[in-house]
């Protein structure tokens, strides 16, 4: 166990928990006040000191000597015990919390500190003595940055563990020991060299062999933006609420709390380190960092990993993926010069052999028969590294495809996996996607070599150089696909079903866009239309301007001119000005989108007709948006109840009853709170109520959401006794909808949909529990307070459980 009670952990949970208007230095400022004035004299001093305070608080450098001399005594003790009471904790948003962290590093520390000191701090009952003798503790006792530990992330990281190395690693122990001497001395080591030549299995090999030194290791695989990746990292107490930011922000904190006896690997970063605005700030923590890339780097610590030269490692190596090549020496030589000594080639040729049945000296003729169809100019790496091998790497693996002689299924499988993300897709939401029976295939392609399958993750891929060749050779288009783009596409139009984290969903969303070859526009524009609701609804902001530019570019192109589409696309653009908080334009696109449709003749079949009163409701709903956000609410209230009359005006239709508008509704009256229009909340809320006590009834999650906004709203107004009514109505009636959720977790069948509504369930119910927390605290009924505390602490737990269960 490591000792987790440092300066910069102590420091860290205090930052974690101040106001925002109380910076840093003033914190340290405040902390050491005997030693440090309370402002620097001038800019430059106060920069200076701001760099200073940010190493110590990071671990990156001690607390000087002459500093701690001065709290060794009682004076020192009794000014920061001062400090603490009339300075500090004032500046604390949440004091109880503050100290929870503390106690809960003591606890953690219990071995190295001594159980008689740690039950010494934490009976401490006034909390400045408490904050006082922690610290004082944490300074006086481990001011050697050696000391540093990190906090264990292993029970509260769900992803981003290290993959499964190969079995079959061999050789490169030159390198393995290169890399060790390196990171001794350098935080930052790079292992570059040539597409599939090993850099990645090395990287996860010296990560194995060494993992009884690390405290932590992380696996980060680069997808174009580490910031991106740092957010799309899944930790136990993410919430479905929390945009991308909000989880950077959350992931990086506990990022930058890693040192020395942590390990990240990030690896695939084929882009030079300016290419990426993020990687200049990551490379400043104090964890140990191993990059792989096929990129020449000149400023960092750099490891060439070049073909495996020895003769009888490339031989143990074959012989290690097909056992009985042993039996023919010389002609398996042959075949590793045939294929240029490159690792993966060496691989995939032994895996070959042993999956086509074919001997030594008929893959031998095979792969000399075959011939190489490449030109000098074929430029087949993303990024150039001068060497010729990549193009003959590339034309020998075809060659091995071809010789393997995949089945029907194997070969969809594959071509589905070319269009998905190169850093991987879960193996179960693959079976899903592509309805797949059984496993069974997807295995055998693992075992041959063909997929990569991250056990540890629980992810499937393909090595980048095999995705390129199957994309080639296979073509993948809508119609070829149309199991994995249909299946994806519903995703899209689930609105009502909440997912924890649809990270990974989405970026496979976004690598189908991007890559699928487009043979039926009709089917490809109706993806994309639906898709972008789904990235605004997670906020994927970055990418909702590109897709409205590539549906616009589709329009174009096959002349698509329909009187709905054009004006979803001008609905999607409103959207888009909306985010940037160009209300004013917002307001022009989306009345272009509703005159478009108002003018437009109603001879419709039935289908095009819904779609349509769909679509005009959606944009006077919309446009009630702006005007809420411009504070125009009569005319945010006018355009609202034009929405819904269109609805009314054609219920027969069926297009009342859609959850689609319920959530619209819902999302309505949450912004109205929030704004402190609870007149307005109520008018929406009373729509609201009515819609789901006519269609769906009184024993729903749709009522019990309503009657938890009608508490809220009562809790805004003051009015306790309505508040707790309609609260403790909440509670009763989302209770019962968690009931279901039980059940139906407990089936096969429903266990993916049934637990992200379960997720989405409980967060309702924590929502009741905290604002029924709020009100009998309000109300001075401590014992009732207390009890819906620890209802919601119990509902966090469980689904913290609940979530590691589903992702074990």
């Amino acid at each position: 166990m490591k000792n987790q009670l440092t300066f910069a952990h102590v420091t860290g949970a205090l930052l974690d928990n101040k106001i925002k208007t109380y910076p840093q230095h003033r914190l340290v400022r405040d902390l050491f006040s005997l030693c440090l004035l309370d402002e620097a004299s001038d800019y430059g001093e106060a920069s200076d000191d701001n760099i200073t305070f940010s190493r110590w608080c990071n671990g990156a450098r001690p607390v000087p000597v002459d500093i701690l001399n001065e709290y060794k005594n009682d004076t020192g003790r009794n000014q920061m015990i001062t400090d603490f009471k009339n300075k500090i904790i004032p500046n604390l948003i949440n004091v109880s919390n503050t100290r929870y962290l503390l106690e809960d590093m003591i606890n953690n520390s219990r071995k190295i500190i001594g159980i008689t000191k740690a039950d010494e701090l934490i009976a401490i009952d006034d909390n400045a003595t408490f904050f006082t003798d922690v610290m004082l503790y944490a300074i006086l006792s481990d001011h050697n940055r050696k000391n540093l530990y990190s906090p264990e992330l292993t029970d509260i990281l769900l992803s981003n563990r290290l993959p499964a190395v190969v079995k079959e690693f061999i050789g490169r122990n030159d390198e393995i020991k290169e890399c060790g001497r390196l990171l001794a001395s350098e935080s930052v080591v790079f292992i570059n060299g040539i597409a599939g030549i090993g850099k990645s299995e090395l990287a996860k090999y010296y990560a194995s062999r060494n993992k009884k030194k690390y405290t932590n290791i992380i696996y980060l695989f680069y997808s174009g933006s580490l910031r991106k990746d740092i957010a799309a990292m899944e930790f136990s107490d993410d919430t479905s609420d929390m945009d991308e930011d909000a989880l950077f922000d959350s992931h990086y904190r506990l990022l930058r709390s890693l040192h020395q006896d942590s390990l990240v690997i990030l690896d695939n970063f084929n882009a030079l380190p300016k290419d990426d605005a993020f990687f200049k700030e990551f490379v400043k923590n104090d964890f140990e960092l191993l990059v792989t890339t096929r990129c020449e780097v000149k400023q960092y610590a750099s490891i060439k990993i070049k073909e495996i030269a020895s003769e009888k490692d490339l031989l143990q190596l074959f012989a290690s993926h097909c056992p009985y090549s042993d039996d023919d020496t010389e002609t398996v030589k042959q075949i590793i010069r045939e294929v240029h000594s490159h690792t993966l080639t060496v691989v995939l040729s032994a895996l070959s052999l042993a999956a086509g049945g074919l001997e030594p000296d008929e893959l031998l003729h095979e792969l000399k028969q075959c011939g190489l169809n490449i030109t000098d100019s074929e430029n087949v790496e993303l990024y150039k590294d001068g060497d010729y091998y990549d193009g003959l790497m590339i034309e020998h693996l075809r060659i091995l495809m071809q010789i393997s002689r995949l089945n029907s299924s194997q070969t969809d499988i594959l071509k589905n996996l070319s269009i998905l993300p190169v850093s991987g897709v879960y193996k179960n939401h693959f079976r899903n996607w592509l309805q797949l029976a059984s496993l069974h295939d997807v295995n055998y392609l693992a075992r041959y070599g063909f997929i990569t399958d991250d056990i540890e993750n629980k992810k499937i891929n393909l090595h980048p150089l095999i995705q390129e060749i199957i994309y080639e050779e296979l073509n993948p288009c809508i119609s070829n696909c149309q199991t994995l783009v249909n299946s994806l596409h519903s995703i899209c139009l689930m609105h009502g079903l909440e997912v924890r984290k649809p990270d990974n969903t989405i970026q496979a969303m976004i690598s189908v866009v991007e890559n699928i070859i487009n043979d039926n526009s009709a089917c490809y524009l109706l993806f994309l239309q639906d898709m972008f609701p789904y990235l605004e609804k997670y906020s994927v902001r970055d990418y909702m301007s590109k897709l409205a530019d590539r549906i616009s570019y589709l329009m174009e192109q096959e002349h698509i001119d329909s009187v709905c589409d054009r004006a979803l696309l001008l609905d999607y653009k409103a959207e888009l000005s909306y985010i940037r908080k160009d209300y004013d334009v917002a307001v022009k696109k989306r009345e272009k989108a509703i005159h478009l449709l108002e003018n437009e003749d109603d001879t419709m079949n039935t289908m095009n007709q819904k779609r349509y009163i769909n679509l005009l409701s959606n944009l006077y709903n919309n446009l009630s948006n702006v005007y809420l956000a411009l504070k125009k609410t009569d005319k945010a209230t006018e355009a609202l109840h034009k929405a819904f009359e269109i609805r009314i005006s054609y219920a027969d239709t069926g297009i009342i009853e859609t959850h689609d508008m319920l959530q619209q509704m819902l999302n309505l009256v949450n912004m109205l709170i929030l704004a402190g229009d609870l007149e307005l909340a109520r008018l929406v809320l009373n729509q609201y109520d009515a819609l789901v006590t006519d269609n769906e009834g009184y024993n729903t999650l749709d009522y019990g959401c309503c009657r938890l906004a009608s508490g809220i709203i009562a809790l805004k107004e003051g009015k306790p006794v309505e508040a707790e009514k309609n609260l403790l109505a909440a509670e009763s009636i989302i209770n019962a909808a968690m009931d279901t959720s039980d059940s139906d977790l407990a089936s096969s069948d429903t266990a993916v949909s049934a637990f992200d509504n379960y997720v989405s369930k409980n967060n309702y119910l924590k929502s009741v529990y905290g604002y029924l927390n709020n009100l009998y605290a309000r109300w001075h009924k401590p014992e009732k307070a207390l009890e819906y505390k620890e209802k919601w602490l119990n509902a966090k737990n469980e689904q913290n459980k609940n979530i590691t269960h589903r992702n074990a």
